[in-house]
């Protein structure tokens, strides 16, 4: 792929998320069947619209090194995806990596696994989207870093994430998928949200439901 052709991608995939990030997440969940991580996995951190493309990281061991070289890694509007191995005991986000994360202009962090200093995580000014299966005090550990592989297809939550996957998040939940998968449902999903507060007026109103909701 030329440069130039990586470019229009890179744009048309912004334009997408640019979209996305006005779109209901449950909207999509109208639409689409694949791509919804486990509802374990929840957000944890500051309140609002997660949306951007996903970075990965395998995180083989608890290895926190590992962690901040992919942190480093990061580019703008990126969402760091670590996969745990299985490992929920040691957290691998925090109030540190949380901070140089957003520093690198990320658009957020998913931990298939645990988190800590969830108060700071969630702080409006100082933190940034997390969704994670919950919290530990227990977190990983200055090694190496030979623990990690970065930008690789990993399975988060039952779902598949390869690098450059869009990922989207918020207080319902967690969706990733190629952005040629979402690009195919976004403008139906824009219609469904444009026409929802009418509906709900109706039925608000007291029309009759039965010609308001599908009966089949």
């Amino acid at each position: 792929m030329s440069a130039g052709t990586r470019d229009r991608a890179g744009d048309a995939d912004e334009a997408l998320l640019e979209r996305l990030r006005g779109v209901d997440l449950p909207t999509l969940g109208h639409l689409l069947e694949e791509g919804f991580v486990s509802p374990a996995i929840r957000r944890l951190g500051q309140a609002g619209r997660m949306a951007g493309t996903a970075a990965t990281l395998a995180l083989d061991a608890p290895d926190a090194t590992a962690v901040n070289r992919a942190i480093v890694a990061l580019q703008p509007g990126e969402v760091l995806v670590i996969d745990m191995a299985g490992d929920h005991c040691h957290a691998a986000v925090g109030a540190v990596t949380a901070a140089a994360a957003k520093a690198r202009g990320a658009a957020g962090i998913v931990v298939d696994g645990v988190v800590t200093d969830v108060d700071a995580l969630a702080d409006a000014h100082s933190g940034l989207p997390v969704h994670a299966r919950g919290t530990s005090c227990l977190t990983t550990k200055r090694r190496d870093g030979g623990g990690g592989r970065r930008q690789v297809p990993l399975r988060i939550g039952g779902v598949l994430v390869a690098p450059g996957d869009i990922v989207l998040g918020d207080a319902n939940g967690v969706i990733a998928l190629p952005p040629a998968s979402l690009a195919a449902v976004v403008d139906r999903a824009e219609s469904s949200d444009t026409a929802e507060p009418e509906l709900l007026r109706r039925i608000r109103a007291g029309e009759d439901l039965s010609a308001l909701l599908h009966l089949g």
